[in-house]
């Protein structure tokens, strides 16, 4: 758009924490919930990943549920699995989850995902993460998954639709195209994996943001109340101008790329 003006970049101001980093979980507590106002078009990130799972595990099945945040996804394998277990770095999110699992066939364990995990060769028949940070660790996932099992990661890729466009400095423009597959397969490291059979395959997730309080609120998810304070002080008056121009009946439309990752234990 010619001669925009580019917004606060809340990004370089020095209370800024990287998302996902543990600085970032450590400040979110046990409340990992997101804490915008939208809403989604089916189908979702999430229901994918579901329905990807449901097709793979039965009865017998153990499953193993990386980055498990308080539980509530991974409390759906319940009856549908033989044993469902969840690990995760934070432990607010461990306690959470134990105090509301719904069956001893579902535990949580509080570990730092940069360790060996505690579990057996060979005796989860699937593990996966959703939106996790266990990318690096596919040799410890071969480790555990028993021969022809399944690993599964479903990744955030970037949030546009136009997003970046409509506030520069406050949305940068994607680093990495979602759609460049060999950009993708360096960042995952599969030449480095002891996995084999991967693919990868492209989800966009549509949402809308109900209010131009929540394009701000999505932006400093997990940021200090210093952070959101000038967040709302120095880019508040412009978004509401540039949303209010580009909402729709259901509210401002932003996609949300997701990488679902699939491979093999040999």
């Amino acid at each position: 758009m010619k001669n925009q003006k580019v917004l606060y970049d809340v990004m370089n101001h020095p209370e800024w924490i990287q998302p996902h980093s543990d600085k970032w979980y450590s400040q979110l507590g046990g409340r990992y919930k997101y804490p915008w106002k939208s809403q989604f078009e089916e189908t979702t990130a999430a229901m994918v990943l579901s329905q990807k799972i449901d097709s793979l595990v039965d009865k017998n099945s153990r499953i193993l549920d990386v980055g498990c945040g308080h539980g509530e996804f991974t409390y759906q394998w319940n009856s549908k699995v033989k044993e469902v277990v969840g690990i995760d770095v934070v432990e607010e999110f461990i306690q959470t989850a134990n105090i509301n699992k719904p069956s001893n066939s579902v535990g949580f364990v509080t570990v730092n995902h940069d360790d060996n995990v505690p579990f057996p060769n060979n005796y989860f028949d699937l593990v996966y993460t959703k939106k996790g940070p266990w990318i690096s660790q596919y040799s410890e996932a071969n480790r555990i998954t028993r021969p022809g099992g399944v690993v599964i990661g479903l990744y955030h890729g970037g949030t546009d639709g136009g997003l970046r466009k409509l506030f520069p400095g406050l949305y940068n423009p994607m680093p990495v195209d979602p759609y460049d597959l060999e950009q993708l397969t360096n960042k995952f490291e599969f030449h480095k994996s002891e996995l084999t059979d991967f693919h990868i395959e492209v989800i966009e997730e549509v949402e809308y943001l109900s209010t131009p309080e929540d394009v701000l609120i999505k932006k400093c998810y997990g940021q200090s109340q210093k952070l959101k304070e000038v967040a709302w002080r120095e880019c508040l008056r412009d978004v509401e101008e540039i949303f209010y121009k580009n909402t729709t009946p259901k509210g401002l439309k932003v996609i949300n790329y997701h990488h679902l990752v699939i491979a093999r234990a040999i």
